[in-house]
């Protein structure tokens, strides 16, 4: 994340964007049995949360 003075609201429906994406990708590959990505996709969406929230 880009750090600046006061946020940018595009910056910020950018990050939800990536965040959403994230998640519907772990779903998607939980409904297809395809456990080990979903398990990688999702530690990478948990890193991205806990990244975003420490900026």
């Amino acid at each position: 994340m880009i750090e600046t003075s006061s946020p940018d609201p595009d910056m910020l429906r950018y990050e939800e964007s990536i965040a959403k994406i994230l998640d519907r990708a772990v779903k998607l590959f939980r409904r297809t049995n395809l456990e080990e990505l979903a398990d990688k996709w999702d530690r990478i969406l948990k890193t991205y949360d806990s990244k975003k929230r420490n900026h």
